[in-house]
């Protein structure tokens, strides 16, 4: 009878509704846990707001009077001393040597009258210098009769530096233009470039300076004694011939001719 017992409640603890049961009871004490913490978080966030704090009272605190100690009288303070009076006896000796000082003397005014009678002073164009006032050749810039000199503009300067053209600016002004003779050597080694220059070109239209920036050595002679051979129109600036800075370019391709 008692195996039948033992088995009996093992079958009762291996039973599925008792294990949903335990299951369910599990889940409500987990949720129940939970909210209990969530409230109790709540409550601790929400008191303070809810109760603010009251500031302790201020404290008035009166310092004591040191103690001096001794029961006799209190000290009296010592009475002001009286500065000495302080006489002067050091006083300046006159000076038996000395110039006596002299009073300025008062401008004379200026007038007509005295500076027409041609009166002399020790001043200066008050009449009293023998120089009366007025123009006169001792004004600057005045002729001998006292007449007020005309002053003559300085006449521009001369542009002498040459001014800058396009290289077709200045294409459009050449007259008469050499084309370079293709080098032999270059032909035989199939070289082929540009030659770039900088040439200045006088008021008469020549080729007066002409200087090679960049291209082979081999190509820059023949462009170089092409170019001064040419021959441009005397490019003018108000009417006066002027020098022109320009560049040119030479270009040497294997089927020339």
């Amino acid at each position: 009878m008692s195996d039948l017992g033992g088995l009996s409640q093992c079958m009762l603890e291996n039973d599925a509704e008792s294990r949903v049961r335990a299951r369910n009871l599990r889940r409500k004490a987990l949720v129940i846990s939970v909210l209990l913490e969530a409230a109790l978080l709540g409550a601790m966030l929400l008191w303070p707001l809810i109760t603010p704090g009251i500031l302790p009272g201020l404290f008035n605190v009166t310092p004591t009077p040191p103690y001096r100690g001794g029961g006799g009288a209190a000290e009296k303070p010592a009475p002001p001393r009286a500065h000495p009076q302080t006489t002067i006896t050091d006083r300046p000796v006159p000076c038996l040597f000395c110039a006596k000082p002299t009073a300025p003397r008062p401008a004379r005014p200026y007038s007509v009258a005295s500076s027409s009678s041609g009166d002399t002073a020790p001043g200066i164009g008050d009449g009293r210098t023998g120089v009366p006032a007025g123009p006169g050749p001792w004004i600057p810039g005045a002729d001998p009769g006292g007449k007020p000199l005309e002053i003559k503009k300085p006449d521009p300067p001369e542009h002498k530096s040459p001014l800058h053209r396009s290289e077709g600016v200045m294409a459009a002004a050449l007259v008469y233009k050499v084309q370079p003779q293709y080098p032999d050597l270059a032909r035989k080694i199939h070289l082929a470039g540009t030659v770039y220059l900088r040439a200045i070109i006088s008021t008469d239209g020549t080729v007066r300076q002409l200087e090679v920036i960049s291209g082979n050595p081999i190509l820059a002679r023949p462009a170089r004694e092409a170019v001064l051979q040419w021959r441009y129109q005397p490019t003018r600036l108000n009417g006066e011939p002027v020098e022109v800075e320009t560049f040119i370019t030479v270009n040497f391709v294997l089927d020339q001719q």
